[in-house]
Order: structure tokens, then sequence, then C-alpha cells
């Protein structure tokens, strides 16, 4: 093969890694462009929606005046704790359900009946029973991510390639060899994979829960600017939120690439 085809397969190879962020990264600016020029042009837009100008003032704002961090950090506090603590819920009865026939048979119908729930209308119960503090909130959010935790873990158990399990036991692998080598390799994808979605749901509990009673917090900090009648201020949060979760997520997807590079597809990244 000659070495103009070998180039040519690498920049066609490396397109696709560099070509969608750069589409991503033109794409946000195109919104912002056209949010900024809405708002400035059509008369009250800006007093309804806002504008970049006036959301990147706030920011600064109120990074500065120390507004910023005393709400930032319950918020963090309360996503942190109700992802932890939802991971570790689901991943027990996860593991429970996909070991036990009965345990399955007997919660199958209570964890459908939850996952039906619309939590988020859960919230003023959780408040009312668990007070303002960061507890309630915890708690709407570990309600709200143990169901999908539950679900990838007890699918991932139940997907092991049960030939490779024979395999191990005609070796005469002990439990903990089967452990590390055959059912932690296979939980981690599915784990990862919930704990993405995770990210978002505990934030929304997280929030949800601020919404309905608190003293500080993202949540807190845009009922109070809505009350106002102040656009600014709660899309300010919302966009600290929407920040929030992209870094989270992304630290997990490099937490996923340095656990999975034996997969070819990560291999390939």
């Amino acid at each position: 093969m000659s070495e103009e085809a070998v180039s040519g397969q690498g920049k066609t190879a490396g397109r696709p890694s560099v070509a969608p962020r750069l589409a991503s990264w033109l794409l946000a600016l195109a919104l912002i462009v056209s949010w900024q020029i809405v708002a400035s042009t059509i008369p009250g837009m800006s007093a309804l929606a806002s504008s970049p100008l006036l959301v990147v003032e706030r920011l600064i704002a109120i990074a500065g005046n120390g507004d910023l961090w005393q709400n930032l950090l319950p918020t963090l506090e309360e996503t942190f704790g109700g992802l932890l603590l939802g991971l570790a819920v689901g991943i027990c009865g996860g593991v429970l359900m996909a070991r036990s026939r009965f345990a399955a048979s007997m919660l199958d119908p209570y964890v459908i009946g939850i996952n039906g729930l619309p939590r988020v209308a859960l919230g003023p119960f959780f408040v009312v029973w668990f007070g303002i503090g960061i507890l309630s909130k915890v708690l709407l959010a570990v309600s709200i991510v143990f169901v999908v935790v539950l679900f990838n873990t007890r699918e991932g158990i139940e997907s092991i390639d049960p030939d490779l399990v024979d395999a191990l036991r005609s070796m005469r692998a002990s439990r903990w060899q089967m452990l590390r080598h055959v059912t932690i390799p296979s939980l981690i994808p599915w784990l990862l994979a919930a704990t993405k979605i995770g990210i978002g749901l505990a934030l929304t509990g997280a929030v949800v829960g601020e919404l309905v009673g608190a003293s500080a917090g993202l949540g807190w900090y845009i009922t109070n600017s809505l009350n106002v009648i102040d656009m600014t201020g709660a899309v300010t949060a919302l966009l600290v939120m929407a920040i929030i979760a992209m870094v989270m997520y992304y630290a997990v997807l490099l937490i996923e690439r340095r656990l999975l590079v034996w997969r070819p597809q990560e291999r390939a990244r």
C-alpha cells in the first residue's frame, strides 16, 4: 500500500474525532449569537428570556459577592450524596434480584411501581417528611437514581456469558476469582452507563427539592429570582446547573475510557 493511501486513511480516521467537536462548538456559538440578537432586537424579550451578555454579567457579579458559592455548594453536596447513595442502593438491589429468583419475583412489582411514580411530584412529601435541609434533597435524588442503577446492575449480571462462567468453573476458580475476572469486568460498562444517566437524575432530584423548600441552593436561587421576575438570575442558575452536569458527565467519561481501555472502540479512540 502506498504512503499516500496510508496517510489518506489516517486523515479519514482522524476526521470524525475533530469534525463533530468543531460542529458542536459552532452550533453553541450560533445559538448564543442568535439568542443575543433576538434579545436585543425584539422589545421586551430580554426581560422574558434575558440575554447572554446579561447572564455573563450576573455570573461575574454573584461569583464576586459570594452568592454563587453559597448556593452552588449545597446543590453539589445534595447531587453527589444522592448519586453515591443511589449507586450503592441500586447495586445492592440489582445484585440481589439477579442472584435470587425469589427476591426478583417479590420485588419486581414494587420496583416497577416506584419507577412509575413521578418523583418530581414526591418533592413536597420528602420536604414535609425530612425537612428543608440536605437530607430531603439527597433522599429525593436517591429515589430517582437507584432504579436506573438497579436495572443496569441486574441486566449486567444476567448478561454475563455462561460459557465464560463454565470455563472458569472447570478450572476450579474461586468465588473471588469469578468476581474479579468475570462479574466485575462485565458490570463496569453497565454501571458507568447508569452513572452517566444518574448524574442528571441526581441533579434533578436535588434542584426539585430546593424548588419545593430550601434555604440555599441553585433551585432556591431560581425560586427567589422568579418571585421577583428576575429572569437573568433564573437563567444564570440554569446555566450553572448545565455546566455541573457536563463536567460530571465528562469526568465519568474519562474514567470510562481509563477503565475500559481493553475494549476495541476505546483503543480506537
